[in-house]
C-alpha cells in the first residue's frame, strides 16, 4: 500500500514541475517605471527604467532582468536591471520634440510581462519653458490630503481636472512653451501623475517631484540652469513661496491663490481665478 502511495505522490510532484503547468508559471507581477528625460537634440542621454515588485512594506527592486527600450516605436536597445531593479541605456536623438519612451520586460522565467512609459523631451533652448504646479490642474475638491500606503496607486484619488486647464495649456504649448509639471505629493507617485495627465489629455511634458518651498524651487531652477536650461520664462502656481521665488528671478508668474495663505502675494504676480484668464496673463 505504501508503495502505491509513493508512486502516486511521485507522479503528482513530477507534474508540478512539468514546463507549462500552473506551478511552473507562478511568476512575480512586476511594475516598470520610466523616468522622463530632458535633453537637447543631438546630445547623448541616459534612458532610465525601474522594475520592482509592490508590497505593503514597500517596493522591492527586481534585478537580473532584461529591459527593452523603444523610442517613438523604434528599438533603442536593451539593458539589464541591477540589484535595485534599475536599468540604464545610453541613447542619442537628433529629432526635436517629445518622444515616447517605452520600456518592457518580456519572456522572463521569473517576472510577468510588464511595460512602462515615459517621455524623452528633446527640446531646443530657443523655445521657453513653462513651469506648472500640478495642484493648479486639480479641482478644488480633489486636493490630495491623505498619504498613500506604500505601493498603493492613488490615481483615482486625484479626481477631475480644473475646467479649461487642459485646453489652455494645449494652446500655450502648441507653438510657444514647453511644459514642466512639478508635483510635491509624496503619496502619489510620478508615474501615476503622468497617467492622470495622459487620461485627461494634457500636453506632453516632463514631470518632476519638487516640494513647494522657496529652497527646493530655487534648487530645481538652478539645476535646470546648470544643464543649460536658462530659458524658464513663466510659471503657474498657487503658493506664496512659488510666487515669491519666481518673481524674484524675474519670471512671469500666474497664481491661483491658495485660500490657506495668510501672506500677500508679490505685486508682480498675476492673480487669476480660472484657467480662461491664464492666457491673457502670459
Amino acid at each position: 500500500m505504501n508503495g502505491v502511495f509513493l508512486f502516486v505522490w511521485s507522479i503528482f510532484i513530477g507534474f508540478l514541475f512539468i514546463p507549462g503547468t500552473i506551478a511552473a508559471q507562478d511568476k512575480i507581477k512586476g511594475h516598470l517605471i520610466v523616468e522622463d528625460v530632458l535633453a537637447r537634440p543631438g546630445t547623448a542621454v541616459t534612458l532610465k527604467a525601474a522594475l520592482f515588485e509592490k508590497g505593503l512594506l514597500g517596493n522591492k527592486g527586481l534585478g537580473g532582468e532584461t529591459i527593452t527600450f523603444t523610442v517613438q516605436g523604434q528599438h533603442a536597445g536593451t539593458a539589464l536591471t541591477g540589484g535595485d531593479g534599475r536599468a540604464f541605456l545610453e541613447f542619442k536623438t537628433h529629432m526635436r520634440g517629445n518622444h515616447k519612451v517605452v520600456a518592457s520586460v518580456e519572456s522572463s522565467p521569473r517576472v510577468e510581462s510588464a511595460e512602462g512609459k515615459g517621455n524623452l523631451a528633446s527640446w531646443e533652448r530657443r523655445r521657453p519653458i513653462l513651469l506648472v504646479d500640478f495642484d493648479t490642474l486639480l479641482q478644488k475638491d480633489s486636493s490630495i490630503t491623505l498619504p498613500a500606503l506604500p505601493g498603493i496607486a492613488r490615481l483615482g484619488a486625484l479626481g477631475k481636472p480644473q475646467e479649461n486647464a487642459a485646453h489652455t495649456l494645449s494652446k500655450l504649448t502648441e507653438f510657444y512653451y514647453n511644459v514642466i509639471y512639478v508635483h510635491e505629493h509624496q503619496g502619489t507617485a510620478l508615474h501615476e501623475t503622468r497617467e492622470w495627465l495622459r487620461q485627461h489629455e494634457f500636453p506632453v511634458g516632463i514631470t518632476r517631484m519638487v516640494p513647494q518651498d522657496s529652497k527646493a524651487l530655487l534648487a530645481f531652477m538652478e539645476k535646470l540652469k546648470e544643464g543649460g536650461w536658462d530659458n524658464l520664462e513663466a510659471g503657474i502656481g498657487r503658493t506664496w513661496e512659488f510666487a515669491q521665488t519666481l518673481v524674484k528671478n524675474r519670471i512671469k508668474t500666474v497664481i491661483f491663490p491658495d485660500p490657506r495663505e495668510k501672506r500677500k502675494y508679490p505685486r508682480r504676480a498675476k492673480i487669476v481665478s480660472s484657467w480662461k484668464e491664464v492666457r491673457k496673463q502670459l
